[in-house]
């Protein structure tokens, strides 16, 4: 019997040698798995920071991209409405060159009686065609025979003929000689 527990002893010792021998191995792999768990979350972790990271860099873009277009849009509305103020300007500019070349054309003479004369006005009874209305300024020359005259010297029923301009549609005499009296 004694032979049979010796194998029996033996196998128990090794067994027993084989159990102590592997706990540290055991240990190191229980901690192996427990970093590779750590890692493993670390990886997590990392990949998620990196998605959030990657989507407000995304964010931002988008973001600083429609910027960049409304500013692109602004400007291109800057530059339409400087176009559409130029051309107005360049029509209304060609207008107001038609209307003075219209008005060029529209000055002449005027023979007729001054039924009223004051300042800045002067007022004829038409022998023909013409304005009845005059306007006079400083600058309107006054002639009795070929010299000077005093503008208030002008009464009523005095024959004349006016030289005139239109500006603005407005007859100014430029100089009026005194026909007779």
């Amino acid at each position: 019997m004694r032979a049979f527990f010796l194998p029996l002893l033996g196998a128990l010792t090794v067994s027993a040698c084989s159990e102590q021998d592997a706990r540290p191995a055991k240990e190191v792999v229980a901690q192996a798995k427990a970093a590779a768990a750590d890692a493993k979350e670390t990886a997590h972790q990392a990949a998620d920071s990196v998605r959030a990271t990657a989507q407000d860099a995304k964010d931002t873009a988008e973001s600083a991209a429609a910027k960049a277009d409304q500013a692109v849009n602004d400007a291109a509305r800057t530059v339409q409405d400087g176009v559409n103020t130029a051309a107005q300007t360049t029509r209304n500019g060609a207008d107001n060159l038609a209307q003075g070349v219209r008005e060029l054309g529209q000055g002449g003479v005027v023979t007729g009686r001054v039924s009223a004369f004051s300042a800045g006005h002067l007022a004829l009874r038409p022998e023909a065609a013409g304005p009845a209305d005059l306007r006079v300024d400083d600058r309107t020359r006054y002639l009795l025979h070929g010299g000077g005259l005093r503008r208030a010297s002008l009464p009523a029923g005095t024959r004349v003929k006016a030289t005139y301009i239109v500006e603005a549609q407005v007859p100014i005499a430029t100089e009026v000689e005194v026909l007779s009296r």
